[in-house]
């Protein structure tokens, strides 16, 4: 993997654009350790960056302490965010999941918020799994809770 992403970003800069990566705990890309350990092989900001999305990093949202948790992955890599996917979800019955409104599943965005607000007040939000009959409700948690 790290081979590969080294090769695209050579590609990246050849063409002067970015490339963005988005970490998920199901894929190779798993955790925190294994993203930063690729961001510092690869050594470069401009050209390497990272799309947030918490969705695909809560892998236990009944145990993580999510201040906690948003609050490393944050700290960690924030300067490489390059934009953000937002989006909810919660389990059903049979641990399947399904998405749901903002603010009506398992993800906490108060620690994402806060630091949304101090660290990237113009950061590129991107609203995944919208349902159009329900925008605006979407749209209202995103400028009152994100922005």
């Amino acid at each position: 993997m790290l081979d590969s992403v080294q090769r695209a970003v050579e590609e990246a800069v050849r063409l002067d654009v970015k490339l963005a990566i988005e970490p998920v705990y199901w894929h190779p890309l798993e955790n925190l350790e294994a993203l930063a350990k690729v961001l510092e092989k690869v050594n470069d900001e401009a050209h390497l960056r990272v799309i947030f999305d918490a969705s695909n990093l809560l892998e236990f949202p009944d145990t993580t302490d999510q201040e906690k948790y948003w609050t490393g992955w944050l700290s960690q890599i924030g300067k490489y965010i390059e934009a953000m996917h937002i989006k909810d979800f919660m389990f059903g019955e049979n641990k399947e999941y399904q998405p749901t409104l903002l603010g009506e599943g398992c993800i906490q965005y108060d620690t994402i918020s806060k630091w949304l607000r101090e660290n990237a007040p113009d950061m590129y939000l991107l609203r995944e799994e919208m349902n159009p009959q329900t925008a605006q409700h979407d749209i209202m948690f995103m400028k009152e809770v994100l922005c």
